[in-house]
C-alpha cells in the first residue's frame, strides 16, 4: 500500500499474525484477539540519515502516552524492563530522502500468558483489568503521528528511558549508558553505539 501511494498516517491492523516479525531476524508470536499488532504509513520530509529517529521519537511519544518506558532502541517496557512490545520500521528511499517508512508496532495488551517467554509482559498485567484494545489502538496510532518527527522527540526518550543510567550489554561493548546522542546513537561506557541487541543490568 505505501509503495502504490498511500498516505501519510494510513493504518493496517491485524487480529492475528501468522508470520510475524522482529528485530534481528527473530518472531514476534501474539495471542490471537489479545494484542495490538499494526503498520503504520509515514512520508516524513526528511534526509534518510534522521530515520532512525523517527522510530525512537514513536517509541517515546506510545511510551508517554501509555505511561511506560523506551528500552533503547525500539522496545516498550514497564518499569522494571519487562518488554511490553516493540517497533520495526522499514524504509524506502529517494536520493538521499525519505520516500516513505513503514512503522510497525506489536504491543501486548491483554494477552496473561507468556509460557515461552518469560521476560514479557502486557498492559493488563500492568493495569490490573482488561483494556478495550480499540482505545489503546487510538492512543497508539496519535502519538506516533504526533512525534515521529516532533523537535522535542529525543528529549521526551530521554525521559522515558528505561536504559540510561543503568549496566547495558551491546555486543562485545559493555558499560553504563549515559547518553541518547542527537544522530539516535546511545554512548556505554564511552563507546557509540548504533546498532544491536542491547542487554540490560541493573
Amino acid at each position: 500500500m505505501a509503495a502504490a501511494g498511500a498516505p501519510h498516517g494510513t493504518v493496517v491492523v491485524a487480529d492475528a499474525q501468522t508470520a510475524g516479525r522482529g528485530r534481528l531476524g527473530r518472531t514476534w508470536s501474539s495471542a490471537p484477539g489479545e494484542n495490538l499488532l499494526l503498520s503504520v504509513v509515514l512520508r516524513p520530509a526528511v534526509p534518510v540519515r534522521e530515520a532512525p529517529l523517527l522510530t525512537l521519537g514513536a517509541a517515546a511519544g506510545v511510551a508517554t502516552a501509555l505511561d511506560v518506558r523506551v528500552k533503547w532502541p525500539n522496545d516498550l517496557v514497564d518499569d522494571d524492563g519487562h518488554k511490553l512490545g516493540g517497533f520495526l520500521a522499514e524504509l524506502e528511499t529517494a536520493g538521499d530522502r525519505v520516500a516513505h517508512v513503514v512503522l510497525g508496532l506489536g504491543l501486548n495488551v491483554n494477552q496473561v500468558e507468556f509460557a515461552a517467554l518469560p521476560n514479557a509482559t502486557s498492559l493488563r498485567r500492568l493495569r490490573g483489568q482488561p483494556l478495550d484494545r480499540d482505545d489503546v489502538l487510538d492512543t497508539a496510532v496519535r502519538a506516533i503521528l504526533a512525534w515521529c518527527t516532533h523537535p522535542g522527540r529525543l528529549d521526551l526518550w530521554r525521559e522515558r528511558a528505561h536504559t540510561l543510567g543503568r549496566w547495558v550489554t551491546a555486543g562485545a561493548v559493555a558499560g553504563i549508558a549515559t547518553e541518547l546522542r542527537d544522530d539516535g546513537a546511545l554512548v556505554v561506557g564511552g563507546t557509540v553505539v548504533t546498532a544491536g541487541e542491547l542487554g540490560v543490568g541493573g
